[in-house]
């Protein structure tokens, strides 16, 4: 693609909006798939004007064809939609026209650790884990915080006493500001770290061998851990912390509002229960000790 093309003056425009970088490199791979599927098809180079309500019909049952899953067939489908609407809304195509509906999906229910597994998980980094470990995985578990903005995380965003604490994120999702209170095992894990001496300081909080620690250095962190069970990620940490947050009646507004959902459908994935929920469920109306 070249840096004229429509492709790459939606890319700019929607980096100008604060799309995350994830973002915008997810629609910018969806639309040359289109491309390269269109000029397969067509035998001639995709541009906004020779784009016809037939091409996004049979784009969609050829994604449906090809195996998909149905969170990637819609996810490429809202991608061309929003690049087509954008056409539109400027100016830059006049001819509009119906676009095909997603196809029916079951969201998936995010997996977090039960109560039992959550303290497994800490057993095991407190006799094999560096104190930066500990801090990372106690962080990621009592804020929910996005593995990117636990990395991008300086000193100069917590903000703590002796009784309260709170993160500035700045960071996340959409580029938008957010702001976490702190728990008292996630100001420990700050102290642990030393927060009295680099408090306010522009450093970035954690650090590997080569620098700032990267969403990758995290999940490679958690998996040398070697944890026992199923490999371990940040995200399931972060489900695991909106889990908890359920479990204990907190409204699902405040939880959204927590982990900077943006919308509250994201968060009532939280209200179905898990395998273990419903096992524990059926134990408690047997009879027999």
């Amino acid at each position: 693609m070249t840096k004229s093309s429509p492709i790459e003056n939606y890319i700019a425009y929607q980096k100008s909006t604060d799309k995350s970088p994830s973002t915008l490199a997810s629609y910018r791979s969806d639309l040359i798939q289109f491309s390269i599927w269109f000029h397969s098809v067509n035998g001639a180079k995709m541009t906004l004007f020779n784009i016809t309500p037939t091409d996004t019909r049979q784009y969609k049952q050829y994604l449906i064809a090809s195996g998909l899953r149905p969170q990637t067939i819609n996810r490429r489908l809202l991608s061309l939609k929003y690049f087509l609407k954008w056409s539109w809304d400027t100016k830059k195509v006049k001819y509009t026209f119906p676009l095909p509906k997603t196809v029916k999906q079951t969201q998936a229910i995010p997996k977090w650790l039960s109560r039992t597994e959550q303290n497994q998980v800490f057993r095991h980094i407190e006799r094999y884990g560096k104190p930066r470990d500990i801090a990372i995985v106690r962080v990621l578990m009592n804020t929910g915080l996005r593995v990117s903005e636990l990395c991008n995380l300086k000193w100069m965003h917590v903000i703590m006493t002796d009784r309260k604490g709170k993160l500035l994120v700045n960071a996340g999702k959409g580029r938008k500001y957010r702001e976490v209170p702190l728990n008292k095992d996630a100001r420990q894990a700050f102290l642990d770290l030393d927060y009295q001496t680099h408090a306010g300081s522009d450093a970035f909080i954690f650090s590997g061998q080569r620098g700032v620690l990267t969403p990758r250095g995290v999940q490679l962190m958690l998996k040398r851990l070697n944890i026992p069970g199923e490999p371990l990620s940040p995200h399931q940490l972060r489900h695991t912390f909106c889990k908890n947050l359920v479990d204990a009646g907190i409204s699902l507004e405040k939880v959204a509002s927590l982990a900077g959902h943006e919308r509250l459908d994201t968060t009532k994935l939280y209200c179905h229960p898990s395998f273990a929920d419903l096992s524990e469920a059926v134990e408690r109306i047997g009879e027999l000790d």
